[in-house]
Order: structure tokens, then sequence, then C-alpha cells
């Protein structure tokens, strides 16, 4: 199911994974703003188009596992936190190259 707050949740989580990515990898280091503007836009793109998916919990048999709040909140951190990192960084290898 979509939400605004699953929404505002991966804008946050993009934003924070965006800066760790950048700690951790000075070579595609290009600033405090650029970071963060990546990191927000690709929190923005995954909640408003990878929220759904992302929270699909299926067995190994593919039956529909039932969503509990805890790990619907740490799918959206992560997926979120992932989507600015990856972000950060394609931005920072496309100003390299």
């Amino acid at each position: 199911m979509w939400t605004f707050w699953g929404l505002a949740v991966q804008i946050i989580a993009g934003f924070l994974g965006a800066h760790a990515a950048a700690s951790a990898s000075h070579e595609h280091s290009f600033g405090f703003v650029g970071h963060s503007l990546a990191g927000l836009v690709g929190g923005a793109l995954s909640g408003a188009f990878l929220q759904t998916a992302a929270i699909t919990l299926v067995t190994g048999s593919g039956s529909h596992n039932p969503e509990v709040a805890v790990d619907t909140a740490v799918i959206h951190v992560m997926t979120g936190a992932v989507m600015g990192a990856i972000a950060m960084f394609a931005v920072g290898m496309f100003k390299k190259g």
C-alpha cells in the first residue's frame, strides 16, 4: 500500500543514505548540497515508485506474509537509504567521468 508516510520516511532516509555513502567514499565527493540533493531525489524516487514493491513480503512458495508495522518501517528506511546512496554514487560517477 502506498502512503505519504512511507514517502516522507524514504526521502529522509535517502538524505541520510547519501551522506553515509559520501563519508565512506571520498573520491566521489561533490559537496554537502550536492549530496543532499542527490539523496533527497533518490529517496523521493524510491518512495514514489518502489514503495509498494519494496514492502511486498512473500514466502519461498509465493504466499503473501502479513505486514507488520515494524517490518514496514525498516523496509522503508532501508529502501530510501540505499536509493539515496545509489543516487549519490551515480551523480558522483557522472561528475567524475
